[in-house]
């Protein structure tokens, strides 16, 4: 009778579980900047370690970023916001140097980089496009 009772509750904590988390493929999408850049597109001026409580400091996963990469990603009209960013779909280990095959005609079938990621460097290549698990 125990089973009975158990079944129903385990179900529903998986299926909030599969839909809470990212779809298989995809990066999660980080916080979209939550007030106005008018003056204050300086983002580093506030969220820098200990810089204005109760401002949220730059997370140290975010280390050597600078400004102008902040917006890549927070700006709510930002492809990470709009668009569901692909997670890279293979293993690093000796193949990091992302635009070594991410490259206009470099190799087929492999996709190109597309034309908005212009001036891109592979470091920035990770900041959105985390590697696969495991």
């Amino acid at each position: 009778m125990k089973q009975q009772r158990f079944l129903p509750a385990f179900a529903a904590i998986l299926t909030a579980a599969v839909f809470a988390a990212p779809l298989s493929g995809q990066a999660a999408k980080p916080k979209a900047t939550s007030h106005d850049l008018e003056g204050r597109d300086n983002c580093l001026m506030c969220h820098t370690a200990g810089a204005m409580e109760p401002v949220p400091d730059v997370p140290a996963s975010h280390e050597g970023r600078t400004n102008d990469v902040c917006q890549w990603c927070h700006a709510a009209d930002s492809p990470m916001q709009t668009y569901d960013v692909k997670a890279v779909g293979h293993d690093l280990e000796g193949r990091d140097n992302c635009l070594m095959c991410h490259t206009a005609g470099a190799m087929e079938p492999v996709p190109d980089v597309p034309a908005s990621h212009e001036g891109r460097a592979n470091e920035h290549c990770q900041m959105c496009h985390p590697p696969p698990a495991g």
